[in-house]
């Protein structure tokens, strides 16, 4: 067999004065930043009664832009640069990588309101979090709470954080940029204090530009709606490759919660500016990967200018803690809506990262991101690192190896080489023990068979399904139509176990204390061991003053 290596190509920084500047830790200072900016009114005074009730809505929005000083919160280290707003919202405005000085997460250069959020006014642009019943949050456009902080480990961070009214949930996402990698990290802390279920709904909501060759990587077979439908990934029924921008010149907006891999990654690149953006978590803290794209009719272009300037159209890429963002719809198939348990604490982590000149993204890590392209005997082999890399990578085909390097990089000091063979066979490419990996046949090897659509049989007027129906509105705060299907499941069966907890907690939100105690009692004459059962009958006990029953109840919950 005949190998060669072709050629050995650094790009980036003068890596001296690259390495001066690691001796540093990251710097974080809050400026006065003046951005053009086109304002929202006071808010109405009634506040409509529904699922973000006690929120007014702002439902005035200027044509007029005027310059406005806004708080920046900015973090930088030889790196990238990171923008925090805290008086909108807390929204990461904008990441630039330095060396390029191209954003990776969109920078807006104008704070242009319109009625798009939950409480009307949103601005396009950024990250932001959204934490509570649906997006965009309440808490989106209006001052959070925040703290800047300089760590042991010379990294920064900014915190943020609010409560969600409805729910009394508070949440607190930590922005830390470390000292010495090409990235930052988004840590949220999500804490539910009642002793009642409240809705779960959270994903964090990035931007990118949508112009320059844009192309997504989103590993998965498929992808669902908001409805919970399935289609087909990256490729449609019409056969339109879905993961270029441009081909998306069809319809109306597109909602492609991707899935059917098992992934840590998503991310995109514009191959005529030779860069991209990625996001990378653990599968099991952010299985949502979500690509949102604006119509590119007239229908969905109008918004270019009705949300920026000059900084042009964009398209959003978001992290979730479930599959997908669940209409109503999506309740009668398998992904439905989620609860947060009482009285309990989710805490997750991800990194969000500029790459450059790799032409692509095939694995990744918060080593870095690894490009491996096959083409006519030869493969071309691309490395973005993170962070620092001294180790050796290897490359097999059909299990022997063909490569081998040992590579010292700075972080975004890119690497390149080609290889050429003259055998075929899986493609196998590893940095390190295990810091980046790839494989030609991830796709197939990470394809997950997860059910994507409930039983043609199954009965919604069931008691099963009356208690599912009725479980769905209560996560989505729609509490009158809860109790109105946990009724008709209870008219079926009068016994059915978990209609009856399910119930005593509606009445337990209603203050009707004696129908409360009535069903969770009868609940527990059917098991006495029954957790829920249990929890419901001790929070109902507390408020009406039975210490011993509630902590009887309490003490029984403690077991399940």
């Amino acid at each position: 067999m005949k190998v060669l290596s072709k050629l050995f190509i650094v790009t980036g920084f003068l890596w001296l004065s690259a390495n001066a500047l690691l001796a540093q830790n990251a710097t974080i200072t809050e400026q006065q930043v003046e951005l053009k900016t086109y304002p929202f009114s006071d808010p109405d005074p009634v506040a409509n009664i529904g699922p973000i009730y006690p929120y007014f809505r702002f439902d005035g929005y200027a044509h007029n832009g005027h310059l406005q000083k806004w708080k920046m919160v900015v973090m930088e280290n030889p790196y990238i640069k990171v923008f925090v707003a805290p008086e909108i919202g807390g929204k990461i405005w904008g990441a630039i990588e330095k060396e390029t000085g191209q954003a990776f997460i969109y920078y807006n250069h104008v704070a242009k309101f319109r009625d798009i959020a939950m409480r009307g006014p949103w601005t396009s642009g950024g990250i932001e979090s959204n934490f509570g019943v649906i997006g965009h949050a309440p808490s989106c456009s209006t001052p959070v709470d925040y703290i800047m902080k300089k760590n042991d480990d010379g990294s920064v961070a900014c915190v943020i954080g609010a409560m969600d009214l409805p729910s009394r949930t508070v949440w607190r996402v930590t922005i830390r940029l470390p000292k010495d990698k090409a990235y930052f990290e988004t840590s949220a802390l999500w804490h539910n204090p009642t002793p009642l279920h409240q809705s779960y709904y959270h994903w964090m909501n990035g931007a990118a530009k949508a112009g320059g060759n844009l192309q997504f990587f989103f590993p998965g077979h498929n992808y669902i709606g908001h409805d919970g439908s399935v289609h087909t990934w990256p490729k449609d029924a019409q056969g339109r490759d879905l993961s270029f921008y441009e081909n998306n010149n069809f319809g109306s907006y597109k909602s492609y919660h991707v899935l059917e891999q098992f992934t840590n990654y998503f991310g995109g690149y514009w191959h005529d500016d030779k860069f991209g953006f990625g996001n990378w978590s653990l599968y099991g803290d952010k299985p949502g990967k979500k690509l949102w794209i604006w119509g590119l009719s007239r229908q969905g272009m109008i918004w270019e200018d009705l949300l920026t300037d000059t900084d042009g159209q964009y398209i959003e890429m978001q992290s979730g803690r479930l599959f997908n963002q669940a209409a109503a719809a999506s309740s009668k198939t398998p992904f439905k809506h989620r609860a947060f348990a009482p009285v309990s604490t989710d805490h997750w982590s991800e990194i969000w990262f500029p790459v450059k000149n790799t032409g692509g993204m095939a694995a990744v890590s918060p080593y870095g991101t690894m490009n491996i392209e096959p083409f006519d005997g030869q493969i071309n082999i691309s490395l973005c690192p993170l962070q620092k890399i001294d180790d050796e990578l290897n490359v097999k085909i059909g299990g022997e190896q063909v490569y081998a390097k040992h590579l010292t990089l700075e972080p975004m000091q890119v690497f390149k080489d080609s290889i050429f063979v003259e055998r075929k066979g899986k493609i196998t490419a590893r940095l390190g023990a295990d810091k980046i990996r790839y494989s030609s046949t991830d796709r197939e090897e990470n394809a997950l068979h997860r059910p994507l659509e409930t039983p043609e049989n199954f009965d919604w007027n069931s008691v099963q399904g009356l208690a599912i129906a009725a479980k769905e509105q209560a996560k989505q705060r729609n509490y009158s139509a809860a109790m109105d299907k946990y009724q008709q499941c209870l008219k079926k069966d009068p016994n059915y176990l978990e209609a009856l907890t399910g119930l005593a907690e509606l009445y337990y939100r209603r203050m009707e204390y004696d129908k409360a105690l009535r069903s969770a009692a009868r609940a527990l004459a059917i098991d006495t061991y029954d957790g829920t059962a249990n929890f419901i009958y001790g929070v109902i006990n507390r408020q009406i003053g039975n210490r011993a029953d509630a902590k009887d109840g309490f003490s029984l919950a403690t077991q399940s």
